[in-house]
């Protein structure tokens, strides 16, 4: 099976020049976002096959399509092009000139931009993205998905049905991937997506690769929530200021950190000046 989604992807990549270059930006931008890549402590996050078929399947949703869904690829297969693995009809020509070139003449800056509105305006989590189907269909109940195991995102393999391939992406990983396909959409709308920047800022494609976020918001840093609720003014042994002593001495001293608390001053992590003014609230971080 992984052969055979191997030899899928090459023939989606051949069928159209614009199918290499958008998924390389997307992949490229889903690793400046932390969204792809080895996971530091966060969980799973979405692979390249994922993010690969997440394209496929984009450009099949296309009004006329870029790709044919998987159930043509499969009625346009030849005698030669027939094959099951597993049980899975995994059929499809393996020549890519057996298709007619697509009504879609899009260009791939136009694609991209369409591809972060498309995703960042579905939600996500009563949806079965189907590759075969060609098309976003209403999540049936878990006991009609023929094993598929559903999450957040469900993304099924074109051939084997009862894998979802991002099945162990975690509800916070597909919240920010939607959320930071909404702030590249918003970035695209804009004139730093088609003008040169007269500021020397980054624009184009390369504003969406910058890492962290788009130019205007990302500051360079990030938040960690404190999960701690303080009691009383003066805490005791092993008490809120002392846990915010010992964490602003890691992040400080030990690791080299420069610190902002939200609600205090940079002296409040650290040390015997540990404010109870750090956020009480994981929202108000």
């Amino acid at each position: 099976l992984a052969l055979f989604n191997t030899r899928f992807l090459r023939f989606c990549a051949d069928a159209d020049p614009r199918v290499r270059p958008l998924g390389y930006g997307v992949r490229a931008w889903a690793r400046a976002r932390g969204l792809a890549g080895n996971p530091s402590g966060g969980g799973p996050l979405l692979t390249n096959y994922a993010l690969t078929l997440l394209v496929v399947f984009f450009l099949q949703t296309r009004s006329p399509p870029v790709l044919p869904s998987g159930l043509r690829l499969r009625d346009l297969a030849g005698p030669e092009d027939r094959a099951e693995v597993g049980g899975w009809d995994c059929s499809f020509p393996r020549d890519p000139s057996v298709l007619e070139p697509s009504g879609n003449t899009q260009s791939t800056g136009s694609l991209l931009a369409e591809f972060f509105s498309f995703f960042g305006g579905l939600e996500l989590s009563r949806l079965l993205l189907s590759p075969r189907e060609g098309r976003a269909l209403p999540r049936p109940p878990p006991s009609a998905l023929g094993g598929l195991r559903p999450g957040p995102l469900t993304l099924q393999d074109p051939f084997e049905l009862s894998h979802n391939v991002a099945a162990n992406v975690p509800p916070r990983a597909v919240s920010r991937f939607s959320r930071c396909c909404r702030e590249a959409a918003k970035f695209c709308r804009g004139p730093e997506f088609r003008h040169k920047s007269r500021r020397g800022r980054p624009w184009g494609v390369l504003g969406l690769l910058q890492p962290g976020g788009t130019p205007e918001k990302d500051g360079g840093g990030f938040t960690i929530p404190l999960l701690l609720r303080p009691r009383g003014s003066s805490g005791g042994p092993g008490g809120f200021r002392e846990v915010c002593g010992a964490v602003g001495f890691v992040l400080g001293h030990v690791l080299g950190c420069s610190c902002d608390p939200v609600g205090g001053t940079r002296g409040e992590l650290g040390g015997s000046g540990a404010s109870e003014e750090l956020p009480r609230d994981p929202s108000d971080a």
